[in-house]
């Protein structure tokens, strides 16, 4: 079986839970439209899950938002659906670090003081478990230089798509030099597990 027919069989089994409201389902068809580079798909089921509260869902809207994937870029709704995730109960430890990352990645790009202190509380919160080391990478450039280009890599998905976005790693990097020597983690998959692992709320700086 080709890897388009194994994820178009995907999408027949998951789809039904999705249209019936169940938002893992949502996002498990959303992710398997990316694997198939359907973006706009892809965004619009994640916005669908995002809209039942799934805070896993939140952060890869925000995503789709912050860079345009699948939509019109959006910053001001990137960090909205980011801190709605971070606040979500319903949202794993892995997700809720990295929308404080890709949060703290919006807040670098406004270039003032205090948005610079909010990032990096934000990166030694997501950082602070040892397992995520993009955001340690990046708060150590945070506190010795200023971040023209901070790497937007996801943390979960296969290489390809990981970089796909970013601008330090992606089709359009070495634009700007900066925060990319924090370097990039990814892991395989995408897809959501079942049951799903709940959270805590954290604090927003």
């Amino acid at each position: 079986m080709s890897a388009l027919e194994r994820e178009r069989r995907y999408i027949r089994k998951w789809r039904p839970r999705a249209v019936r409201g169940d938002s893992i389902a949502m996002s498990n068809v959303a992710a398997a439209y990316r694997i198939l580079g359907k973006f706009r798909l892809a965004a619009r089921w994640y916005r669908r899950a995002a809209g039942a509260h799934d805070g896993d869902a939140l952060t890869d809207w925000g995503y789709c938002l912050q860079h345009g994937v699948g939509v019109r870029k959006d910053r001001a709704g990137a960090e909205r659906a980011y801190r709605a995730a971070i606040r979500s109960e319903w949202i794993t430890d892995y997700s809720r670090e990295e929308a404080m990352y890709h949060l703290a990645v919006l807040l670098l790009g406004r270039r003032s003081a205090a948005s610079r202190r909010a990032a990096d509380k934000l990166l030694r919160l997501a950082s602070a478990d040892g397992d995520y080391p993009q955001a340690a990478a990046l708060l150590r450039v945070t506190k010795s230089a200023a971040v023209r280009a901070a790497c937007a890599c996801r943390r979960r998905l296969r290489p390809r798509l990981a970089r796909r976005h970013c601008p330090v790693h992606g089709p359009h990097k070495g634009r700007q030099l900066g925060a990319g020597d924090a370097g990039w983690h990814a892991r395989p998959g995408g897809r959501r597990p079942r049951p799903r692992a709940l959270g805590h709320p954290a604090r927003l700086p």
